[in-house]
């Protein structure tokens, strides 16, 4: 058993529940016991294989490109976190010639009814889409399979990695594994002409990918999509007797909504045209008024009275300074590693690998550090036991208390804004009504 596996798993389980709101489905249709390829899309570098290997009751090999493999301490670290190189053409022959080793070790771990990952895109672009499969998958597990005669069959499971927003602090991740696919069925195929069963096994592996994932086929639709899910994530949800606050049926509405948009935009361009320029200018003007969507519904304008206001002032009175206490203890290593990611992480893919965890480790030696300070001045075994519990807790509160926090301080800036300029205001929320409108007619002629 190597242990450093095991801590990052236990590690990241904590840690990466912090940096997004995470959700799974499908993981019963990972099989137990059995030789299992796990086939995910690849957008956000390391995050990726690391929500899935901290999800995953088995014990997963992970396999990666050479650029992460410079340097001998590296090269122990990653083989101990159970991650093999993988060499590409661009890298040299004599480069590409090694696979010969990362294939053979993918025979010896399957063979033995092991559970590894490789990412059959064979890139990673931050995008919500899928890229054209490579062949590399199917190819290491065919001559996996003809090398024991198919006597185990090996299967491969689609994984969909989706996010709200990939880069960002907070923002949405689900995983979503699919059926697993068996490589059995293709024997006879295989032996009878081999480049056209790996060829037509990645094309299968392609089409079962892309249930598993939000998936919006024009670029151009992002901002739209991403219009729709803040201003009609919850009425899309409740129009089918859901829970809107559930990641998972948030996740379902996403996978709707980029579904009606990419049929729409094929057969309605207009439509999609028109709303996606309404939706756009809309987004655009709220960011500049540092307003968000859900201030400007009608609910919340309805709640905006004076017993709320004291409400909210009481809130704010007592949970401010719990608050700031509780970022002292736990914000530090966050800021700090915010700061270096912003100025140093230049590949948008690999910014949340090196916030999340250089956060991450910062906070553990962060924690130490206090703990130790704490033992040092009070010298009260109590006393620190009850301080370790307490930042943690603390860190949870911050966590909970600062969405309260973000939605109290709109509502307030709101009224500050009608104050000041209140035809600007009922001319946003006269917007925000014709673009609803016209987002339920795109959903009622999408058939959702």
């Amino acid at each position: 058993m190597k242990l450093l596996y095991y801590l990052t798993k236990l590690l990241t389980n904590i840690f990466q529940r912090v940096y997004y709101q995470f959700d799974y489905v499908g993981l019963e249709n990972i099989p137990v016991g059995k030789p299992v390829v796990l086939a995910p899309n690849h957008v956000n570098a390391f995050m990726d294989p690391i929500l899935i290997g901290m999800t995953t009751k088995q014990e997963v090999r992970f396999f990666f490109f050479l650029d992460v493999f410079k340097g001998r301490f590296a090269k122990w670290a990653l083989n101990e976190l159970n991650i093999s190189p993988v060499y590409r053409i661009q890298e040299g022959y004599s480069e590409v010639k090694k696979n010969d080793k990362t294939f053979e070790e993918c025979k010896q771990l399957l063979t033995g009814n092991k559970t590894i990952l490789m990412f059959p895109e064979g890139i990673c672009i931050q995008e919500r889409r899928l890229r054209p499969l490579k062949k590399g998958l199917a190819r290491i597990v065919f001559q996996t399979a003809a090398s024991i005669d198919f006597s185990k069959d090996i299967l491969v499971v689609p994984v969909g990695v989706n996010y709200s927003s990939a880069k960002n602090f907070r923002s949405k991740a689900v995983l979503h594994f699919g059926k697993p696919i068996s490589t059995i069925e293709y024997k006879e195929a295989f032996y009878t002409d081999n480049v056209k069963a790996i060829n037509e096994f990645t094309k299968i592996l392609e089409d079962k990918m892309k249930p598993q994932l939000v998936i919006i086929k024009n670029p151009e639709n992002e901002d739209l999509i991403a219009a729709m899910e803040e201003m009609y994530m919850t009425q899309w949800i409740e129009s089918k007797s859901a829970d809107a606050s559930d990641l998972k049926e948030q996740y379902r509405a996403s996978q709707e909504m980029a579904e009606a948009v990419n049929h729409l935009d094929m057969f309605h361009p207009q439509l999609i045209s028109s709303l996606r320029e309404r939706a756009t200018s809309y987004m655009k003007k709220l960011k500049t008024h540092q307003l968000r969507d859900h201030l400007l519904s009608e609910t919340a304008i309805n709640k905006m009275n004076f017993g709320t206001f004291l409400l909210e002032s009481l809130i704010i009175y007592l949970g401010i300074p719990i608050y700031g206490f509780a970022l002292l203890l736990n914000f530090p290593p966050y800021f700090l590693a915010k700061r270096y990611s912003d100025n140093n992480i230049k590949n948008v893919e690999f910014y949340a690998s090196v916030y999340s965890n250089m956060a991450m480790m910062i906070w553990l030696v962060y924690y130490i550090i206090q703990l130790f300070t704490i033992g040092l001045v009070f010298r009260s075994w109590a006393f620190l036991g009850i301080y370790a519990v307490a930042v943690p807790l603390l860190g949870f509160f911050a966590l909970k208390f600062y969405p309260v926090k973000q939605k109290i301080f709109g509502r307030w800036r709101l009224l500050r804004l009608v104050r000041q300029d209140k035809n600007s205001i009922h001319q946003l929320i006269n917007e925000r009504r014709i673009i609803l409108e016209e987002i339920a007619t795109a959903k009622k002629t999408a058939n959702y």
